[in-house]
């Protein structure tokens, strides 16, 4: 049976930075890829990326940190989780929550607040998706720095 790296609160807080991350500019390139904000203008693809990820509320920001964050301390605190794939499902219900819950006036340039309607097709698709990966990146992440932590030398 294998025997999984120890848990290190800074490799946990060091994946939940990347996938933050990953939930936030992952939707916007594909948003600026499709079109679906009038920031995504320019002509350069990574330019408007960073315009619609700028755009996006600082609310929006902060309640997928949080809700994903406190999911997965929740989820691992009765046991479960650590796996890619519990960690992309907390990634896409952290996401579906946001997209529910967040009033629209503080939606800006998120979910409602990108196109004036709550759960459209695409748009919600796009941040599922983002959601997903973001939670697949955590899993990825954290495995990889608990892995690092254990072939190198204690300081």
């Amino acid at each position: 049976m294998k025997t999984r790296p120890p848990f290190t609160p800074r490799c946990l807080f060091m994946a939940w930075v990347f996938g933050w991350a990953t939930a936030i500019y992952l939707p916007s390139l594909l948003i600026a890829s499709l079109a679906l904000s009038p920031l995504a203008a320019s002509g350069n693809l990574l330019v408007d990326s960073f315009r619609v990820a700028d755009e996006v509320s600082p609310a929006a920001k902060l309640a997928y940190a949080i809700l994903f964050g406190g999911l997965v301390l929740a989820v691992r605190a009765r046991g479960g989780g650590g796996r890619l794939g519990s960690d992309a499902l907390l990634g896409a219900i952290s996401m579906m929550l946001v997209l529910a819950l967040l009033p629209e006036y503080w939606s800006r340039g998120f979910g409602v607040g990108l196109i004036g309607v709550r759960f459209a097709p695409l748009p919600t698709i796009v941040y599922v998706a983002g959601g997903i990966v973001s939670g697949a990146v955590f899993s990825v992440s954290e495995a990889r720095c608990r892995m690092r932590g254990l072939t190198s030398p204690r300081r």
